[in-house]
């Protein structure tokens, strides 16, 4: 049942996406000559390994942009492809929209990894029980805080905040806090389903601390896990709140960029690319999410602080001395 409403829920958008107006003016050709098969593999495998990994998937995408020659010219408009308030879409944007969009990828990943989870939610839901109740609740109220203030700065982010220099120095900072916590945050072994019992003073802190995720770099994942530990859940109680706290936040993200796009969404990514890098983030992201939660309770975050450090670091000296 969960899995057919999956794909309920995200056919219309796919299809979307698999289905070009055919009558799109012929500048789509120079929008859509960027978005190589290539390119889908490389940033389809990146999102999906990285999107639930404290590494921030967001901040190695940029790198692999980077390093893949991807042009981002803000200054770049293609005539008669215009987004769903009419204005012209640039070069930057469509670049950089296909980062958040590509994230659809990594949320049936979890939709499928935690499918028993979110049957039971849902069968809880409909039969009014507390427990669910509760933790529906403190999903919700963990996504508020970084949706509302992602929706009032989503322009100067972008603009202030995509670029490899703050993703480096966001990873190393990161990596920084990984190891301070790791030191200072009492370990608690995992008990009952600490999850049912989350409050929602406990699910607001979260909210805030996933508010340091809007800057590249620094990781979703990241921030929603330490903030769980913060506020006293083991490791593996505060990683899978993370993943269920994500699926509504990249769920709303992504939709809000497809929105947003409106008639230019299916003008500036072909269809071959754009399913091909929805497939392989779906899958990749599936093992990294299977992976992910043994590991973190049984040894902890130091090894992500430490590659966050050596990537970030290398990225910096890189920079300074090219």
């Amino acid at each position: 049942m969960v899995k057919s409403s999956v794909w309920l829920l995200f056919f219309a958008p796919l299809v979307a996406i698999a289905s070009p107006d055919r009558d799109a003016p012929t500048a789509t050709a120079d929008a859509t000559a960027d978005f190589t098969y290539g390119r889908a593999v490389v940033t389809g495998t990146v999102e999906g390994i990285t999107e639930y990994l404290p590494i921030s998937s967001t901040g190695h995408m940029i790198v692999s942009d980077r390093l893949l020659g991807v042009p981002k010219d803000p200054a770049r408009l293609y005539a008669g492809i215009v987004d769903r308030q009419g204005r012209l879409v640039s070069q930057a944007r469509i670049a950089d929209d296909y980062l958040v969009i590509i994230q659809l990828g990594a949320i049936l990943a979890v939709l499928f990894a935690f499918a028993g989870r979110l049957a039971g939610l849902l069968r809880g839901l409909s039969q009014g029980e507390p427990a669910a109740r509760g933790l529906a609740l403190a999903i919700v109220i963990a996504f508020l805080p970084a949706a509302g203030l992602g929706f009032l700065l989503k322009e100067a982010i972008a603009e202030a905040l995509f670029s490899i220099e703050v993703v480096a120095l966001a990873l190393v900072v990161g990596g920084v806090v990984i190891l301070v916590a790791e030191a200072t945050l009492r370990l608690k072994p995992a008990a009952g389903d600490e999850l049912g019992s989350i409050g929602l003073r406990q699910a607001l802190t979260i909210g805030v601390c996933q508010c340091f995720a809007l800057i590249p770099g620094t990781s979703r994942s990241l921030a929603t896990i330490l903030g769980g530990r913060l506020v006293g859940l083991s490791h593996a109680a505060a990683t899978e709140f993370s993943f269920l706290v994500g699926l509504l936040t990249l769920t709303a993200a992504s939709v809000y960029k497809m929105w947003s796009l409106g008639p230019a969404l299916t003008q500036v990514y072909p269809a071959g690319p754009a399913l091909l890098g929805l497939a392989i983030a779906a899958v990749t992201a599936f093992l990294s999410v299977k992976w992910l939660v043994g590991y973190v309770s049984r040894h902890g975050l130091g090894v992500f602080a430490w590659y966050r450090i050596a990537l970030g670091g290398g990225i910096l000296a890189y920079l300074v001395w090219a």
